[in-house]
Parts: structure tokens; sequence; C-alpha cells
């Protein structure tokens, strides 16, 4: 019975008792009043000879919001961003603003630069909340079956904490809409897993040779000189071709333990934000698609290696079965080459000068528009010049 329901319950039954004129009537009531609510009879007499309080409504307390004039400022540079969480937004907040303030999206008054200087995480959590992300949400990949090993490049995988720039994950993913049945696109995904810095090219087909030239045209334009190159047990990639590449460039080649994709974690993300919630899990089977995706990839390189601040894990503790992991301060994947010193001089610049000249809500807004172009009727031009 509802706490309602049993108040007009007991106003009734209170009323019968007051009129109530023998012991023995009064003692029914008790009686039912005990049945009925399950109260103890002690403190049933104790409700009936007291009369029912009728609850007071509270009142809401309403409090000014604070910070509502920098709220517009803050919803654009979210957009800009990609719909961040507030962990990796709250560092950025206010230099993304003045960058759109430079780039004439928006005005900065000192009010709202103030505001945005001290607006806490917390609170900038709980305004994102209430808005609603553009950004479609996608499930999970499927899980794919092992492929081949090859006995000579050897197990192994990268500590969690590892801090020497260089040390590359890569992965391919299918394009193939559901069905493996035919000739169809795959992603390949290249990421540095301590800067976060990554590249993607999209390729027809998996062969062993176009997987490996791919690999080598984004390594050639790798922005410092990687140690190792870490893959999973896919025929495409344990070959000849790329073995015999390692060892000649000096390269650590390495493998994960079959069916552990933990082993490749960091190219895992990113095939998941960067792939699989950008183009989706549409089939791609045609050169021209192929083109739209690398002009997607083009845009979306730039996009998320100089402007989309990333976290990483610095400390673990188990306690029993529960890891609780330690995150460091959202930055870039730019920024943290910059603080690792692996950019010489001449590519620090060219980043810089990128930085300070892309407009990163425009950006957005370009991956946004090829986004919504069909890629089988619109061919892509590719923009190869622009990739970093």
């Amino acid at each position: 019975m509802s706490l309602s329901s049993r108040r007009e319950y007991l106003s009734i039954v209170i009323q019968r008792y007051k009129k109530a004129q023998r012991k023995g009537e009064k003692s029914r009531i008790i009686d039912e009043v005990v049945d009925v609510l399950g109260y103890n009879r002690k403190y049933a007499i104790q409700v009936l000879n007291k009369p029912i309080q009728e609850r007071k409504e509270k009142r809401k307390r309403h409090k000014p919001l604070k910070y509502s004039e920098a709220l517009p400022v803050i919803q654009m540079v979210w957009e800009a961003l990609d719909y961040p969480c507030a962990e990796r937004l709250h560092p950025v907040l206010l230099p993304m603003a003045e960058l759109l303030a430079r780039h004439g999206e928006l005005c900065l008054t000192p009010l709202v630069r103030q505001q945005l200087a001290q607006i806490s995480r917390a609170t900038l959590a709980r305004r994102l909340a209430k808005w609603r992300s553009l950004k479609p949400k996608c499930t999970l990949p499927r899980k794919k079956t092992g492929a081949t090993l090859q006995s000579d490049v050897p197990i192994d995988r990268y500590a969690w904490d590892e801090s020497r720039p260089g040390a590359l994950e890569v992965d391919l993913v299918e394009h193939n809409g559901g069905s493996s049945l035919g000739h169809f696109a795959y992603t390949l995904t290249v990421v540095d897993v301590v800067s976060g810095y990554s590249r993607r090219r999209a390729i027809l087909g998996r062969s062993q040779f176009a997987v490996f030239q791919e690999l080598k045209a984004i390594l050639a334009e790798w922005p410092f000189k990687p140690w190792g190159l870490h893959t999973d047990n896919g025929s495409e990639f344990l070959s000849d071709h790329l073995l015999r590449f390692c060892k000649e460039n000096g390269l650590v080649f390495t493998r994960s333990r079959p069916y552990r994709k933990n082993d490749n974690a960091h190219v895992e993300e990113k095939n998941r934000h960067y792939v699989r919630e950008i183009v989706g899990y549409e089939r791609y089977d045609t050169p021209q698609d192929v083109a739209w995706l690398n002009e997607v990839y083009a845009y979306l390189d730039i996009y998320a290696n100089l402007f989309l601040p990333m976290r990483k894990v610095i400390a673990k503790n188990r306690n029993g079965a529960h890891v609780h992991k330690t995150y460091d301060k959202a930055r870039t994947p730019f920024q943290r080459l910059l603080e690792a010193g692996a950019l010489d001089a001449n590519t620090q610049a060219k980043f810089q000068r990128q930085l300070e000249a892309i407009n990163p809500l425009a950006l957005h807004r370009k991956l946004e528009t090829l986004l919504d172009r069909n890629p089988s009727s619109t061919p892509a031009i590719l923009l190869e010049e622009q990739a970093l």
C-alpha cells in the first residue's frame, strides 16, 4: 500500500475510532489496523489517538544559473571539438574559445572569459549532460576470428606505461556492411601509443602488397622516427614484405597473442572513435568509395591530431577484481609530441602554422558535409596534399 493510500485509510479509521463508545468496538478497530497495515498494536493505538498532520509541500529553491553568459560559447567549443566529455573539454576550453574568437566564430567579452576560466570540471559536466550531442551512437563491432600465425614475428605487447614515442600499433578495419562476400574496402590505422598521434588510409582489398604499400606511405610521412611496429595476427601483416622492411629500417616487429584484442588496445580504440563512429558500418566496395573515405581521413587526421584532446592512464591500482585507473590532464596528440620532444624544429613549425591557421569549427563543419555526401553517387576528390 502506498503512503498516500495509507494516509487516506487512516483518516477514515480514526474518525470511526473517535466515534466508538465501547471498549470492544475500539479493540476491533485496532485489530483491523494491525491486520491491514501490519503495525505493532501499541503503535496502532498511538496512531489512532493522534490526528494525521497534513504534509507540507517543499518549496523548491530557485538558484540563479551560474555561467549563463558563457554557455553559448561552451556549446560552440563543444561542437568544434566533436562533443567531448567534460574531462577532455575542460583543460582546453578557454584556449579553444580564444582560437575560435580569432577566426571570428564568436565574441569573447571579459565576463565570458572570466567564466570560462572559473568553471569547474564538475559544473561543466552537469551543463554538458543537459545538451544533446548530434554525434550518432554506433554499436560495437563484432569480434573477428584469428588468422594464420608465423613464427618469424615474436609475440609481445607494449607496456601500458610506455614512455618512448615511436611505438606504433597497426590494424585494419573492414567495411563489408555485414557480408564478407566479394571485394570491399578496408581502413588501415596506425597510432603511436605514447602520444596518440594517428593516421588512416583506405584501400580496396587487403592483399599483403597493397597493405604494405599503404603502410610504407604512412610511415614515410610520419612526423618522427618510429622504433617499433605491432600488429595483430592477420596474414595481411605477417608477410615477407613487412618483415624485410622492419629489418632494413631498424623497427622492432611484434604481434599480439591470438584472440587477445587488448594487446592492440590503442589502435582498437582509435578504430572505434575515428573510423566506426565516423564512417559507420556500411559497405564500401568501389574506387569512388575508397576515394571518399580517403578524403574524409585527410581532414580527420588533421582534426584529431591538432585539436581533439585525449587522456592517458598514468597509474593503476588493483583492489581485488577491480582496477582503479588514474588519468592525466587531457592534451592533444600534437601537445604530447611537443612535451616528449619527439619533433624536430621544421616539423614543429609546420604543425604550429597549421594549428594557428585552421579554424576547428570550420573543419568540423567540413567533415560533417563530407559525411553527408553519398559516396556512391558523388565521386570524392583526394586531398593528399592537405594531410599531415
